[in-house]
């Protein structure tokens, strides 16, 4: 069985009216009189408010928050020893200057680098030994070199353990070279700038 509400009562239905709404049907010819009453109470969630929706073709941008930063590149390039020299040296310890040249797009702020150390063992007067080699001292030292820039460095490579190892300096100062220590570059690393 189909029911059919009149138009006036199907549209305050539609509308959810809170306070109800009542509709007087006009006589029909040989139609009894009738009133019909109804009140609609619409029931919400509490969460919900009953506000009209609009829906839009056009995305909503997010809201804007700063680009994620870039990866950081790797440098590129490389560090270079181009020159080294021993400078002033006693039975313990040696002055070394070293020339670096940083072939990278990228500033170095610090090298490592390890020397070998060398000495005379002890000899009778008037025998000239070979050098021998010493123990491998590692230092590490601010460099502050440029991207495609050059930087001499001077270090103090000291291995105190050698002076029991070698002839005393003679007191006339003959051969005294034979009584002092040497120390050659060897691994050499360095940390970029970042």
């Amino acid at each position: 069985m189909t029911r059919r509400f009149p138009p006036a009562l199907a549209a305050c239905a539609a509308a959810l009216l809170g306070t109800g709404c009542s509709h007087t049907p006009q006589p029909a010819a040989a139609a009894p009189t009738v009133t019909v009453t109804q009140t609609i109470t619409p029931t919400l969630p509490a969460a919900s408010t009953p506000a009209a929706s609009h829906t839009s073709a056009i995305p909503t941008p997010a809201a804007s928050s700063a680009p994620a930063p870039a990866p950081a590149r790797a440098p590129r390039g490389s560090v270079a020893l181009t020159e080294w020299h021993d400078g002033d040296a006693t039975n313990t310890c040696v002055n070394v200057m070293t020339v670096y040249e940083n072939r990278s797009d990228t500033a170095v702020i610090s090298i490592t680098q390890k020397f070998r150390t060398s000495y005379t063992p002890r000899h009778a007067d008037g025998e000239y030994p070979d050098d021998v080699d010493g123990p491998l001292k590692t230092l590490t030292q601010d460099a502050g070199i440029a991207p495609y820039g050059t930087r001499t460095l001077y270090w103090q490579v000291c291995a105190p353990e050698l002076a029991s190892r070698q002839n005393p300096v003679p007191a006339d100062g003959t051969d005294s070279f034979m009584s002092e220590i040497g120390a050659q570059p060897r691994a050499t690393t360095w940390d970029w700038a970042p």
